[in-house]
């Protein structure tokens, strides 16, 4: 016989233990709005959530990404521009010389257009972020080196990261990448190489300086000069649809991760969010149950709870 009441005692006890741990358990999930708050709570449920969980922060890193992006492509633009702006300068400059012009209208151009050459070579070395943004590979080091004759204040442009052969170092022609979304890397960067056709540009300023030494112009190479500077202007425009079609693309790539991120965030609401009034009926209705397994046993035993335990 008391074999038999020590058996009903412990199947009523696990009984009132197995309600309070469920009472315990809708009353973290009210107090936290998580249906799953441990794996042991629901193991498949938990590892959904900690899958999209994983999938939330990975797209968030990639659009981390895209803005670092988007403001490197803007500054590439903004440099370009001014590259462009000042070589139309430049070629102004050089088509409003006359025959007219004096020694010291000469120099006066000659020192305006060299200090034009001066803050190209300054958009060149364009950084973001503390990143020389047409340095390719080497972005700790500015990619052009600015020369200015001490006797005749002439400016000329040289690539600074060059070989034993005195040619560009070939990491100044690589190419930038990074994971922008799930298997996508985004090549996001226009080298030195690139924006100055291979130092042709250089040259090109170089003989601009060269040739506005002197106290009369020549105005044929004047003239040729001019649509050097042209074709180069072409070139920059050229360039510079490029990093356009860069930017739109990138934007579209946010606006998919966006999407994604929205959509998976849904999903992971549906998972793991508690419908708060739901979960508060379940609770007290868990609490009835609870509270009559307990006069049961009192009832049953002739004793309360606490006076078994004791």
């Amino acid at each position: 016989m008391r074999v038999t009441s020590n058996n009903m005692m412990n199947s009523y006890l696990k009984d009132v233990q197995k309600n309070l741990q469920g009472m315990n358990k809708i009353n973290n999930q009210i107090s936290t709005g998580n249906q799953v708050n441990k794996v042991s709570d629901d193991p498949l449920k938990a590892v959904k959530i900690m899958n999209l969980n994983n999938e939330i922060s990975d797209i968030e890193r990639y659009n981390s990404n895209v803005d670092e992006v988007n403001g490197w492509l803007d500054m590439t633009d903004n440099a370009l521009d001014k590259v462009g702006t000042l070589s139309s300068e430049i070629k102004t400059l050089l088509t409003s010389i006359s025959g007219t012009f004096s020694k010291d209208e000469m120099k006066a151009v000659s020192s305006e257009v060299n200090e034009k050459i001066k803050q190209i070579g300054e958009a060149f070395n364009t950084s973001y972020g503390g990143k020389y943004i047409f340095g390719g590979s080497i972005t700790d080091e500015p990619p052009v080196k600015v020369n200015v004759d001490e006797n005749d204040g002439t400016v000329s442009l040289v690539f600074r990261n060059t070989n034993d052969e005195g040619k560009p170092n070939k990491a100044l022609s690589d190419n930038l990448n990074v994971s922008v979304s799930n298997g996508i890397n985004f090549n996001y960067n226009l080298n030195i190489n690139e924006v100055s056709n291979s130092g042709d540009a250089f040259d090109i300023f170089e003989e601009v300086s060269d040739a506005l030494k002197g106290d009369t112009a020549d105005f044929e190479k004047l003239g040729e000069l001019s649509k050097k500077l042209d074709s180069y202007l072409s070139d920059i425009l050229n360039q510079r649809s490029v990093v356009g079609a860069r930017s739109n693309t990138i934007q579209t790539i946010k606006n998919t991760n966006e999407e994604n991120k929205i959509e998976m965030k849904g999903v992971l609401s549906n998972i793991q969010d508690v419908d708060v009034a739901d979960a508060f009926i379940k609770y007290k209705s868990a609490e009835m149950v609870y509270t009559a397994s307990l006069q049961v046993t009192a009832k049953i035993f002739n004793n309360t709870i606490l006076d078994y335990l004791r």
